[in-house]
């Protein structure tokens, strides 16, 4: 016990020289408030007092964010204004200018050996971090804030072998990076992650707001409270579940979130598994060519976590739309830029190819022009053919050659859609 005691003593400390380190700030900039953050939420405590510190901010819109994501480039930006790292003029990455507002705080970061690149010469800075590399990159950084504070990080010590007794206790512990392990095992043995109650850690799970002001916070800003007992072991799973329609809970609300940086709408990030998120799940697995079925199983799984949002296929500025008919998927551009992609289902005998623009537009549910059926919030391209919404979209060609669209997303789609915009159609 004695080892626990003089842990306990030094994170004492810590809490001390961390409240003297960050400063307090001057009183029109404390006493922050969010409009999304009530103030009963588990994460509530960490955000305010990381806001009044000025370590983290909220949006213009006087929101910030929660279940939005971290980006690596963003993680090196609130951890060096924890530590104070001093600044440098060395930017060792081709993929960071001097002009990104996090430029220095990456410098900085790297130049001190708390965190590395991606490969040899990128950071990839917009990428999102998950928990376990956010686990890395905090351990070195506690790691180095208590050796510059001339506090003994000797009970910050734990050896490789001593990761899996710790680890034990989480069916998804296989999943951990072998890279990662020690840094994981650490965070949970001193309470600076956690785990859900049902034994699931989801290292691989991109990082929140909420979670890393969580994890900061325990960090820096509390006692840590080091466990001094192994946990009960649990059986290894191999994978996550496979979620589908009617599945709930947080891998299902990870999937949304993650869809939804990724630009695959899927209406609200709730944690239901409902048509919007099937539809989401299909454009996804369109685009990364996988089989076409709606379902998060194990292959979506191991793609979704590295992926990225594609891009165009041709390469003109301005608003446009392109239509893939071999991935029978739908893209809305601007200036080069991917913002939103749409399962859709177009003509099983084939669709008009080429440059089209968006024409006559009806609201509404309307008879179709050519066969007998109705069409919702129709925009035609060329005539007789419009993106429209339908009641089936299956993930193949079926429709006498419109481009078929989910109904929840054709009214939406509509008003994206002004007379004038370019449509290229293409295989």
């Amino acid at each position: 016990m004695r080892r626990y005691r003089l842990l306990f003593t030094a994170s004492a400390a810590i809490l001390l020289l961390g409240l003297a380190v960050l400063g307090a700030l001057p009183a029109s900039a404390s006493a922050q408030t969010f409009t999304d953050v009530r103030g009963d939420e588990w994460f509530a405590p960490a955000v305010y007092a990381l806001a009044d510190r000025a370590i983290v901010y909220g949006h213009e819109d006087g929101t910030f964010g929660p279940n939005e994501t971290v980006t690596r480039g963003e993680l090196a930006v609130y951890l060096d204004r924890i530590i104070e790292l001093q600044g440098t003029l060395a930017l060792p990455f081709a993929d960071v200018s001097r002009y990104d507002w996090y430029a220095g705080s990456v410098a900085a970061m790297y130049e001190a050996g708390l965190i590395s690149g991606t490969s040899a010469n990128t950071f990839s800075p917009n990428l999102p971090v998950s928990r376990q590399q956010a686990a890395a990159f905090l351990m070195r950084s506690l790691r180095y804030y208590l050796e510059r504070q001339g506090l003994s990080t000797s009970d910050l010590e734990l050896a490789d072998y001593q990761a899996p007794a710790w680890l034990a206790g989480f069916r998804d512990r296989d999943l951990i990076s072998p890279q990662q392990a020690v840094f994981v095992a650490n965070a949970y043995r001193l309470g600076i992650m956690e785990g859900a109650t049902d034994g699931w850690l989801y290292p691989a799970l991109i990082l929140t707001r909420a979670q890393l002001a969580a994890m900061l916070y325990r960090a820096f800003m509390e006692p840590v409270a080091a466990k001094n007992v192994y946990p009960v072991e649990l059986p290894a799973v191999s994978g996550y579940p496979t979620q589908s329609m009617g599945s709930k809970g947080v891998l299902v609300q990870f999937l949304e979130s993650r869809l939804t940086d990724l630009h695959y709408p899927c209406g609200d990030v709730d944690g239901v598994y409902d048509n919007r998120t099937r539809d989401a799940v299909m454009a996804f697995e369109k685009v990364e060519r996988l089989p076409r079925d709606g379902v998060a199983g194990a292959a979506v799984w191991q793609r979704i976590f590295g992926a990225e949002t594609p891009t165009p296929h041709l390469s003109a500025g301005g608003y446009r739309v392109e239509v893939d008919l071999t991935r029978q998927v739908l893209f809305m551009i601007d200036n080069d830029q991917v913002w939103k992609i749409v399962h859709v289902s177009t003509g099983r005998k084939g669709t008009i190819t080429g440059h089209h623009a968006v024409g006559m537009k009806q609201e509404g549910w309307v008879r179709a022009i050519t066969v007998n059926g109705m069409m919702y919030y129709p925009s035609y391209i060329v005539s007789k053919t419009a993106i429209h919404g339908f009641e089936s979209v299956p993930p193949y060609p079926a429709s006498h050659g419109c481009i078929r669209t989910p109904v929840w997303m054709a009214q939406e789609l509509y008003f994206q859609l002004p007379k004038g915009t370019p449509v290229d159609v293409f295989y």
